[in-house]
């Protein structure tokens, strides 16, 4: 977007702004070459900046506008110019091939490659608007059908990794909270329970927003699948969402920590009912390696010991380094807790060199800020710094603030105990 036509966009926001009640449609009109995506990104970037200045009222005001826009251009394509009907295009042609190929990636994932450009805050206000207004005026069956097909585009570019997988994320979040209103727990009970653990798994992981807010969401979300997902009907999708439940709480920040982690075990040790050791080997591993990071988190520290020593043998066999590595440090940090230093120093070393092997630069800074910490609780001060130095050196690179003042401190330790006499 030039500046130029930025310029112009303003000037019409600021019309907007300043019009009396109803003049909004003939200051449309008046400048439909104007009225194009890129002025419905210019709107929210705007209402964005009066709301953060304090100017609430006019951002609300404009939000409002920019709604009734959108349902303009819902209901007449005639009101756009191509900048906006290429999103148009760009929509029927990923909903029809994501319905023709039975939502294959190989299908799917090029046309997306395709059209990087279109996927971001117009594409979902588009697929929100369109989605909306589709699924309203078609027969229930129907409307059933397409919805499906929107969840299933929906999964697919959730897990879309490349441009910007934040809005990514967002578009899939967009259709999920779209069809859900067609698809409900009372005329399709099993999918509306498929949406909300998807749901919950994508506000989960989500980007954008408040962290906090977003794990509500998201337990939230996977609370009300398993109102569908019982044990005794549909084993396996409860056992799964129990699953996912335990992470959430494992990371949730809102409420009692102590209660967030007994809610945490309780869920994965749900999931463990169906994801037996003999049936499920890796899940059942994964299991016991997150309850018995937990435990050691509450203070149990033999019993997460014990969980974590447990997920070993079945990583080995299995082609997961990221899980044995975090396992293997695991023990590792837990042997330095209960201060069986030989043990750590040797369990740190081994999750070391596989954190090498895969190049995993974060894994490589826990470790070695590990090995820092535990050498300065044995006197080795010069091996301490040396390994401290190049933890540091490694969240310098990855942007890691918390670990860089973490380690500020320890060298700061560091430098007290070389300058006493």
């Amino acid at each position: 977007m030039d500046e130029e036509r930025r310029q112009a966009y303003l000037n019409l926001i600021q019309q907007l702004l300043t019009c009396s009640s109803g003049e909004e449609f003939q200051i449309f009109e008046s400048n439909r070459e104007l009225v194009d995506a890129e002025l419905l990104q210019v709107m929210a970037q705007e209402a964005e900046k009066l709301a953060a200045d304090g100017n609430q009222n006019a951002a609300d005001v404009l939000l409002r506008f920019r709604s009734e826009l959108l349902e303009r251009i819902s209901e007449s394509s005639t009101l756009v110019n191509p900048s906006s009907e290429d999103y148009w295009q760009f929509l029927t042609e990923v909903l029809i091939a994501t319905i023709n190929s039975n939502s294959d990636p190989k299908v799917v994932y090029p046309l997306l490659e395709a059209n990087l450009e279109k996927l971001d805050d117009n594409f979902i206000d588009i697929l929100k608007t369109w989605a909306s207004a589709k699924l309203s005026e078609l027969e229930p069956e129907r409307a059933e059908i397409i919805g499906i097909y929107i969840g299933e585009f929906s999964n697919l570019i959730n897990n879309f990794n490349l441009d910007n997988k934040a809005n990514n994320m967002e578009i899939a979040i967009a259709g999920y909270e779209t069809i859900i209103t067609v698809l409900t727990l009372e005329n399709n009970p099993i999918i509306w329970a498929n949406i909300q653990n998807n749901l919950g798994i994508a506000y989960s992981d989500r980007i954008n927003g408040d962290k906090a807010d977003n794990l509500e969401l998201a337990i939230e979300a996977y609370q009300l699948a398993l109102e569908v997902r019982t044990k005794q009907d549909f084993p396996e999708d409860w056992a799964m969402t129990q699953y996912n439940l335990g992470n959430a709480y494992s990371k949730r920040i809102l409420g009692n920590s102590a209660k967030n982690l007994e809610k945490a075990i309780a869920s994965y040790q749900n999931s463990s009912e169906f994801y037996t050791r003999d049936a499920y080997p890796k899940d059942w591993a994964d299991i016991q390696r997150n309850i018995g990071k937990l435990l050691v988190q509450q203070g149990s520290w033999y019993d997460g010991l014990s969980r974590l020593e447990q997920s070993l043998p079945i990583y080995r066999h299995t082609e997961n380094l990221e899980a044995l590595a975090d396992s293997v440090y695991h023990i590792a940090r837990t042997h330095h807790l209960i201060m069986n230093l030989d043990k750590a120093r040797m369990n740190y070393r081994d999750a070391l060199r596989i954190y090498n092997h895969l190049n995993n630069q974060p894994g490589i800074a826990i470790c070695k800020t590990g090995l820092g910490i535990l050498m300065i609780s044995i006197g080795f001060i010069d091996d301490a710094r040396q390994e401290l130095t190049q933890a540091y050196e490694i969240c310098h690179t990855i942007k890691d603030n918390q670990g860089i003042d973490n380690i500020q401190q320890l060298l700061q330790v560091i430098n007290k105990i070389k300058a006493k006499p």
